[in-house]
């Protein structure tokens, strides 16, 4: 199976993205608790897909960038006046210096050969003390052979990915101005077993369990 680039594959995956797997599941779950409160914080999120995450935040004002306009346009976001979206690149973000208090890059980094230029401008963005939070698929599940893919007109396709590794990630952060606070990892386990359940792949998931498929960081914004 050839991957695609990740332009070409979120157009095809745009019109399907709104089902729930068992990756974003894990993912959301652990972005939610390294998250901040929102109320009243200007939130941004980088690759923001369809949008979706930023409903209901709580947030006084939420930004969504993307790099599909087709991903954009599956959110159907246009009917909240507080959530604006962008067709933009997370390597050269359409918008202001220290313009966010939160800044939320989410499965995204992976797609890109290298992390340093996501995270310089995630830092740039970002007020001073401001908090980033970055997920990104596990090298060790890459390392186990699991690969982000998707079905479309029942097709499977997979999407581009390139391993970035922990030292990576703290790399670029650090030479970007962002201290980490804290990281986190989820395993696949009971909360991810319907998804298997359903899809009638319950010999996988005891193959799976405890292999950790997500991996998660938070960062502040330093001087």
């Amino acid at each position: 199976m050839t991957a695609l680039p990740a332009r070409d594959a979120y157009r095809l995956w745009a019109p399907s993205y709104v089902a729930e797997t068992a990756i974003t599941a894990l993912e959301c779950g652990l972005s939610d608790t390294l998250t901040p409160p929102l109320r009243g914080q200007r939130l941004l999120d980088a690759g923001c897909g369809t949008g979706r995450r930023l409903r209901g935040t709580g947030a006084m004002s939420a930004v969504g960038v993307d790099l599909s306009p087709e991903m954009l346009a599956a959110g159907e976001m246009t009917d909240d006046p507080s959530i604006e979206l962008m067709v933009g690149d997370v390597r050269a973000l359409p918008l202001p210096d220290a313009a966010f208090d939160v800044t939320w890059c989410r499965l995204v980094i992976g797609h890109l050969p290298a992390c340093a230029p996501a995270y310089a401008e995630l830092a740039r963005v970002t007020a001073r003390g401001g908090t980033v939070i970055v997920s990104d698929f596990h090298p060790r599940a890459h390392d186990a052979g699991h690969r982000r893919t998707f079905r479309s007109d029942g097709v499977v396709h997979e999407v581009e990915h390139h391993v970035h590794t922990l030292t990576d990630h703290r790399a670029a952060a650090m030479a970007a101005g962002l201290g980490m606070i804290e990281l986190r990892e989820a395993p696949i386990g009971p909360d991810v077993r319907p998804f298997y359940e359903r899809a009638g792949r319950l010999v996988l998931y005891e193959e799976h369990i405890d292999l950790p498929v997500v991996l998660a960081l938070a960062f502040r914004r330093e001087g």
